[in-house]
């Protein structure tokens, strides 16, 4: 049986991760329209207009760690009957500016959007956004049938690889990441982020740290892995959530990246989903060759006032 979306509902699909899995289009949806009520009840998420609205996420642990007021726009929503919907959407964000500038002085505001909501990507340019990254997912599916594409040994990080791999993920960071192309933040505090959010993997944040284990030195190499993200109709779908590569380990990324994929599968994981940019032509070309195919692209755009 067909089910037919609403246009809410559909581009509500567009927002999901997973919005490439055919068939689940009903409850991603769902999913994604009841996580926003969910957060809009918990006081993370304002939701703000009537016939023109705009979803906002106050990002508490940002807004610390970067001492900056830091807000996502996460969707926005328009009546059937609305007469150019880019041009109210804009207004609502240019609104949206200024109250937050009322409110703290400075803030720092960004946003997610899938290629398919050119709507809101028009809007996101008449209200002053500018780009800063374009991601693409990639995904594998039928894990179980994967077989191991690297018979290279690697060990599970610990805490004392901790220091090395902070410097492997500045050392081999990428220009066109989302904090390195933002002219918000300095070189500096891009740097010092990717190198803790490493460290909190190790910590924990991620299910696994996998590093090479084929001889004494320095591991100079990591790949970060996670387990059963939200995944509709009890999928067990896993994410490659970080990796990088120092050129003492050069040619490792492709190693790493099969043995992520070998202990998903040792773990009940039927899909894993990773993400880049999409200039990264060396990653892209890797992931083809282990079986990944495309899946999504977005784009991330930002505004702020210092």
């Amino acid at each position: 049986m067909t089910i037919i979306l609403t246009p809410t509902q559909q581009r509500a699909v567009y927002y999901s991760p997973l919005s490439f899995l055919r068939g689940h289009e009903q409850s991603l949806a769902t999913s994604f329209l009841e996580d926003l009520d969910k957060a809009i009840n918990n006081g993370v998420v304002e939701r703000i207009g009537q016939d023109v609205k705009i979803w906002v996420r106050y990002l508490e642990w940002d807004s610390q760690y970067f001492s900056c007021p830091t807000y996502r726009f996460e969707f926005s929503n328009w009546d059937s009957d609305a007469i150019g919907p880019a041009t109210s959407v804009a207004e609502k964000l240019i609104e949206l500016k200024a109250e937050l500038l009322r409110r703290h002085g400075n803030y720092y505001l960004f946003t997610e959007i899938p290629s398919e909501d050119v709507v809101v990507l028009q809007a996101l340019g008449l209200s002053g956004f500018r780009l800063i990254e374009t991601r693409l997912t990639h995904y594998i599916d039928e894990l179980e049938s994967f077989e191991e594409q690297s018979s290279l040994p690697v060990r599970v990080a610990r805490k004392d690889d901790a220091e090395n791999l902070r410097d492997v993920a500045i050392c081999s960071r990428n220009d066109f990441d989302r904090f390195h192309a933002d002219p918000f933040f300095s070189d500096l505090v891009a740097d010092d982020y990717l190198a803790e959010y490493t460290e909190q993997c190790i910590l924990g944040l991620t299910d696994t740290v996998l590093v090479p284990d084929v001889d004494q030195l320095l591991p100079n190499a990591f790949i970060c892995g996670t387990l059963n993200i939200d995944a509709p109709n009890e999928m067990h779908i896993g994410r490659l959530v970080l990796v990088a590569v120092a050129e003492p380990r050069r040619g490792w990324y492709r190693h790493l990246n099969s043995a992520l994929l070998i202990w998903m599968k040792n773990n009940g994981m039927s899909y894993c989903v990773n993400r880049t940019q999409s200039t990264n032509r060396a990653v892209i070309h890797v992931c083809e060759q282990l079986g990944y195919r495309y899946g999504r692209s977005t784009h991330l755009l930002a505004t702020y006032q210092k």
